[in-house]
């Protein structure tokens, strides 16, 4: 199974200054799929400490990794789940201990979701 990480964003540049942020900078990472009803496990597939790709297959739910990145402006974090299932699960995405993105998906035979979050 293929999955398929893909980020759009676009931010409009008001003139402002930035908010104290400064790039690169190393922030810790945690990654999180846990599933609300249903899914026993899933395919997970999330953008590693180097900006590369790492996937996992059929692992037990609830799913959690912990890494270190340095990042820049602009970069971007990634988690995709999917399964051959019905069920609802939920994708998290924190940065220093915060939730930056979070979001439910639910499927009655196959159920997948991504979430990114994007430095900015």
């Amino acid at each position: 199974m293929l999955l398929l990480l893909v980020a759009s964003c676009s931010k409009d540049d008001d003139g402002q200054p930035e908010t104290g942020d400064s790039y690169p900078k190393e922030v810790n990472v945690e990654y999180r799929v846990t599933s609300t009803t249903g899914l026993a496990s899933a395919d997970v597939l999330y953008v590693n400490a180097s900006g590369g790709r790492t996937s996992v297959d059929n692992v037990a739910l609830p799913y959690s990794i912990k890494l270190k990145r340095t990042v820049n402006k602009l970069d971007n974090l990634a988690i995709s789940f999917s399964k051959g299932a019905s069920g609802e699960a939920k994708a998290e995405i924190l940065v220093d201990d915060k939730v930056v993105e979070t979001e439910t998906f639910s499927g009655t035979s196959y159920i997948s979701g991504t979430i990114v979050h994007l430095f900015q």
